[in-house]
């Protein structure tokens, strides 16, 4: 059966893994909305605003590749697009993580993806404050399954209702977490309720 490529603004290519894998699962995060900080090279205010980007594919041989990248624009500093627009920061600023899952954690995975509430997952579009955006593909045998996340919410009467989102969300970050070697997941993704009674990502 042919997987269906998986193309998700600036998507990592297949050429980033090896030629005959196909992506899989794929998450990109952003997080535009810290707090600014003193940065007295800025002008006319002395302020910037950090921005970070994160991109992680699951192909399907078991690879994961998970990059990191940020920037830091002065208060009032104008790109093209608006760097909180964009989806990832310059190769200047890049990391590059891989692991690849075991055989049991990868049939876990497609395990997961292929649970009836996962793929129902709609796209959440948020006013309000959040824990950040998130752009998300899923390999279908009939098409691509996008969900789009704008100002994630955790504690969204929707989201505490039916959480299959914020399990998807935090198994990526999961992943993230253990190809990079950073610290642990956010409370919002521990304290998630489970998900069919199965326990938490």
């Amino acid at each position: 059966m042919l997987v269906p490529l998986l193309i998700i603004g600036a998507f990592v290519s297949c050429a980033d893994a090896h030629p005959q894998d196909r992506p899989l699962f794929a998450q990109q995060e952003r997080q535009s909305h810290s707090a600014a900080r003193p940065n007295p090279r800025c002008k006319p205010s002395p302020y910037e605003t950090p921005i970070a980007y994160s991109e992680l594919t699951v192909f399907d041989s078991g690879e994961v590749v998970y990059q990191t990248s940020a920037v830091a624009p002065c208060l009032g500093q104008r790109g093209d697009p608006p760097w909180g627009l964009r989806w990832k920061g310059p190769s200047s600023s890049t990391f590059v993580f891989r692991y690849r899952l075991s055989s049991l954690e990868f049939t876990q995975l497609r395990t997961f993806l292929d649970q009836a509430d996962v793929k129902e997952i709609s796209s959440f579009m948020n006013a309000g404050p959040g824990v950040g955006d998130f752009k998300i593909a899923i390999a279908r045998p009939t098409g691509i399954q996008k969900i789009d996340v704008l100002s994630l919410m955790p504690n969204h009467v929707q989201l505490v209702k039916d959480p299959a989102l914020i399990h998807l969300i935090c198994k990526a970050k999961d992943m993230g977490r253990i190809a990079s070697n950073s610290g642990e997941l956010p409370s919002w993704c521990r304290d998630a309720k489970p998900l069919n009674g199965q326990v938490r990502p």
